[in-house]
């Protein structure tokens, strides 16, 4: 495990970093080479590629193989420090000790990850609440039964997916809101977006603030 603290930046590898960061935090896929190119004015994407050679070196990011979108930000910026446990039910002492991080890209898995904010109550039988966040994983298709993001009609919505013989059914976990069945001709794949219907992708996790 890697234990050393990050190295310190000059004045543009640190701007290069920050670009970045924002990238992920407006677009939630990070910049490419050729985008850092095009935001700084460097001669080539080769340059580009020169400082997160760099920023890698120091520990402030990682770039993983085999993606074009490969760069996946460390350090506090990362990942929330898990200092401890708590008990849900009986009190149990709770020693604040950093025994990790909680790194929610890592956490929630491979691939292109979203997030969407949730409206309503119709997924509360499976934890799902009016004002969570899901996390989703993007891909045209999922496992049949899987909770997943779909876009009807413009409007996207969170339900079980379910694909019948005529094409599919959105089923919510909430006794007072009916199944949606969607025909097959009106569905599209991610490949082929249209108005009417087309996967988004698998919901791989929930994040939820506590309300005061």
């Amino acid at each position: 495990m890697k234990t050393d603290m990050p190295s310190a930046l000059t004045s543009r590898q640190r701007q290069v970093l920050e670009f970045i960061r924002e990238t992920i935090a407006e677009s939630s896929r990070p910049p490419t080479a050729r985008e850092i190119c095009g935001h700084f004015g460097l001669a080539s994407p080769r340059s580009a590629t020169q400082y997160l050679r760099v920023l890698e070196r120091k520990g402030y990011l990682q770039r993983l193989p085999g993606q074009s979108r490969n760069i996946r930000v460390l350090g506090p910026a990362a990942g929330i420090p898990v200092v401890g446990e708590v008990a849900a039910g009986r009190p149990i002492l709770a020693v604040e000790n950093v025994i990790g991080s909680l790194d929610l890209a890592r956490a929630f898995g491979r691939g292109e990850l979203f997030a969407v904010r949730v409206k309503g109550d119709s997924m509360v039988k499976c934890g799902i609440l009016d004002g969570d966040h899901v996390i989703v994983r993007r891909q045209p298709d999922v496992l049949n039964g899987a909770i997943a993001v779909a876009y009807l009609e413009g409007e996207a919505t969170v339900k079980r997916v379910y694909k019948t013989r005529h094409g599919y059914r959105l089923q919510p976990e909430n006794d007072s809101y009916d199944p949606i069945e969607v025909p097959a001709s009106d569905h599209t794949d991610e490949s082929a977006p249209g108005p009417d219907f087309r996967l988004a992708g698998p919901v791989v996790g929930v994040v939820r603030t506590v309300r005061q």
